[in-house]
C-alpha cells in the first residue's frame, strides 16, 4: 500500500472518531440539563469525570499498552488545566445549566475565540491581525443576540456565569497551546479528569447532600453512563485520538458541528424554544468560528473557487 493511500485511510479514520466525539459530546448538553434533575450541580461534575476514567484508562492500555503515567514535565499544565477547564468552567457550566436553555449553553460555551483575543492583547501585549479583529467582532455580535434574546428576569447570572466558563477555558487553551507534551495527550487527559474529579467529589460532600444512588432506576443510570463513560470519556478520547490523524483545518470544521448537535438535540430531546434571534447570534458565532480556524491557504482556494465561476 503507497503512503498515500495509508495517510488517506489514517484521515478517513480520524474523520470518523472525531464525527463520533461531536455526537458524543454534542448530546450531551441535553443530556447533563435531564441529569441535574436526579443529582446536584457539583456531584454531576464530579461523577461525569469519575465514570469516565475507566474508558480513558481503556484508551491508554490499548494504544500505548501500559496504564497511564503522568510525566514529570507535563504536571504544571496537568494541574493548570484540570483547575481551570475542569474543576473552574465545568463547574460553573453544569451550575449555570440549571437555569438556562441547554442549547443556548451550548452555543455561549464557544466564545472562547473572544476570551483568546483578549488574553493575547491584554496580557501578551500581541497585535492581532485585521482578521481576527472582524471575526472575533462578528463573533461577539452573535453573543450579544443571544444573550438578549435569551435574557429573561432571573437568568442574566447563569448567562454570565457561562461566559466566565468560556472565559476559565480558554486561560487552559492559551497554557496548552505554550506546552511541549512530554507524555501523550491523553495520558494527560486521565490525570487532569482524575484531579478534577477526586477535588469536585471532595466538595460535593460538603457543600451537596449525598444522592441516593440506591433508589435509582435502570434509566438514571443509563443517563449518567451516557454522560460520564459515553460523551466525557469516550468522546474526549476520541477527540484526542483523531487530532494526530487530521489537519487543522478538517478539525475546526468538524468540531464546529458540536454546539450545532448541542442546540438542535436540546430543541428536540427538551422540547426548548426555537427562538429566531438565538439562531441567528449562532450563525454569526458559528460561521466567525469557522473561517477564523481556517488557514489562510484553505480560505484562498475556497475564494478562489467562488471566483472561478
Amino acid at each position: 500500500m503507497s503512503s498515500s493511500s495509508v495517510a488517506e485511510k489514517e484521515q478517513s479514520k480520524g474523520i470518523k472518531m472525531l464525527l463520533v466525539a461531536v455526537l458524543c459530546l454534542g448530546l450531551n448538553w441535553p443530556g447533563m440539563k435531564l441529569g441535574l434533575e436526579i443529582v446536584g450541580p457539583v456531584w454531576m461534575v464530579c461523577l461525569r469525570f469519575l465514570l469516565s476514567l475507566p474508558v480513558l484508562a481503556l484508551f491508554v492500555l490499548i494504544t500505548k499498552k501500559r496504564l497511564p503515567v503522568l510525566n514529570r514535565k507535563d504536571r504544571s499544565v496537568v494541574f493548570v488545566v484540570a483547575f481551570f477547564q475542569f474543576i473552574l468552567s465545568m463547574g460553573l457550566i453544569t451550575f449555570s445549566l440549571q437555569f438556562i436553555p441547554a442549547g443556548t449553553a451550548s452555543i455561549l460555551i464557544y466564545t472562547t475565540p473572544l476570551w483568546m483575543l483578549l488574553i493575547d492583547t491584554l496580557w501578551y501585549r500581541q497585535r492581532p491581525p485585521s482578521k481576527r479583529l472582524i471575526l472575533t467582532g462578528i463573533s461577539t455580535i452573535g453573543c450579544v443576540m443571544i444573550l438578549f434574546a435569551s435574557g429573561q428576569l432571573g437568568a442574566w447570572l447563569p448567562l454570565f456565569g457561562m461566559l466566565l466558563a468560556s472565559a476559565l477555558w480558554a486561560v487552559a487553551i492559551r497554557r496548552v497551546s505554550f506546552h511541549k507534551w512530554k507524555g501523550s495527550v491523553i495520558e494527560a487527559v486521565f490525570w487532569q479528569f482524575t484531579i478534577a474529579g477526586f477535588a469536585m467529589l471532595a466538595i460535593a460532600l460538603i457543600v451537596e447532600p449525598t444522592p441516593n444512588f440506591g433508589a435509582y432506576g435502570i434509566s438514571d443510570w443509563l443517563l449518567l453512563a451516557y454522560i460520564g463513560p459515553v460523551a466525557t470519556g469516550l468522546g474526549f478520547g476520541l477527540m484526542v485520538a483523531a487530532g494526530p490523524k487530521l489537519p487543522p483545518d478538517k478539525i475546526v470544521l468538524i468540531s464546529t458541528l458540536t454546539p450545532i448537535v448541542g442546540y438542535v438535540s436540546s430543541v428536540v430531546l427538551l422540547k426548548e424554544t426555537l427562538l429566531p434571534m438565538v439562531m441567528a447570534g449562532a450563525i454569526l458565532m458559528i460561521a466567525a468560528l469557522i473561517v477564523n480556524g481556517l488557514p489562510q491557504s484553505t480560505l484562498k482556494k475556497i475564494l478562489g473557487k467562488g471566483h472561478a465561476k
